[in-house]
């Protein structure tokens, strides 16, 4: 099992939601999910700039079957061959998956499962515990606590003080409904635990201790995340600041027009990876591709011929990747 200690010196960097391609007819495409994992560790990621996270909201874990999610965790863990950490999403409605998952997962050697309590419904403190103490009696794989307080359970910061008495405990992803609690949070748990911000707020997340953030634009952009590593760790904070506002002002615009239309997360990822040329491969209902017409997919290729390929754009070109709403 992965330490703490371990995981603060491994879950470092960034933590990408590895996107999960299905063919037309609605089967998983591994070959394209191997290729793509592939294609990430030969543009550098490594050691310390990244942590994959297989089968998590971002991989449609929510549209998968339990042997999906394995298969596609166990093709992630594959491609990775140990050159750096992997995280599955291991969060279930039913306890027995759960487990399923996190025994799966310690048989393949992932690092660790990110984890929730009970969610759908709003699960009491000593429910999210013998969730979770039920789950590490029958498994030593390390576990990324994962606060989903938008979907689920918000968990209190006492809760969490609680849930590390449990030894399987080596991580938090780590966001909250106010940024007060967020950063009350991190300087509670840094230096304790590997702390994961899973918020916006990459450059002060840092400052105040997370080890690593989450970002979806790797799928196709790996240099962006890793560009903003190297200027925090170099104490240049104001210009990573200015580099994160310049690239994600235009893409969460983007993000947000498909976010009105349809659920999901890799669905919004899916039309840049196509337009770098990978193989992003369709979205299982909720997540309606159709609703990314010609007009929005072309906004997408100018994103990213302007911010992937090219020089930073002006202020004059970043309006044009603007969408207009209607």
């Amino acid at each position: 099992m992965i330490t703490r200690p371990e995981a603060l010196g491994r879950w470092k960097g960034v933590l990408i939601p590895i996107v999960t391609p299905f063919t037309k007819t609605g089967e998983l495409n591994l070959s394209a999910l191997y290729d793509n994992t592939r294609w990430l560790i030969e543009r550098g990621a490594t050691l310390g700039n990244s942590i994959l996270l297989a089968a998590g909201s971002g991989g449609d874990f929510t549209s998968m079957n339990v042997t999906e999610r394995i298969e596609v965790i166990s093709t992630i863990a594959r491609a990775s061959a140990g050159a750096l950490p992997v995280i599955a999403g291991a969060q279930s409605l039913d306890i027995r998956e759960s487990v399923e998952i996190c025994q799966a997962c310690e048989a393949l050697g992932v690092d660790g499962v990110q984890i929730s309590g009970p969610y759908y419904y709003d699960g009491r403190p000593g429910d999210v515990i013998a969730w979770l103490e039920t789950i590490a009696s029958q498994t030593s794989i390390a576990f990324a606590l994962y606060n989903n307080w938008y979907t689920g359970y918000n968990m209190p910061l006492t809760l969490v003080e609680r849930l590390l008495e449990i030894p399987n405990v080596s991580g938090l992803k780590w966001s909250a409904p106010d940024m007060p609690t967020f950063f009350e949070g991190v300087r509670r748990f840094a230096g304790k635990l590997a702390v994961i911000n899973n918020t916006f707020n990459a450059v002060p997340g840092y400052l105040a201790g997370c080890t690593a953030f989450v970002s979806h634009i790797p799928n196709f952009w790996p240099e962006f995340g890793w560009r903003i590593l190297d200027l925090m760790e170099s104490d240049r904070y104001e210009e990573a600041q200015a580099e994160f506002d310049r690239v994600m002002e235009p893409y969460e615009a983007l993000v947000g027009q498909i976010q009105r239309e349809t659920a999901g997360e890799a669905v919004f990822v899916r039309p840049a990876m196509a337009a770098v040329g990978l193989e992003a491969g369709l979205s299982r209902l909720p997540s309606r591709d159709a609703v990314i017409g010609a007009e929005l997919q072309e906004t997408f290729s100018r994103f990213v011929s302007t911010f992937v390929t090219n020089a930073p754009a002006s202020s004059a070109d970043k309006a044009h990747l603007l969408p207009t709403t209607h």
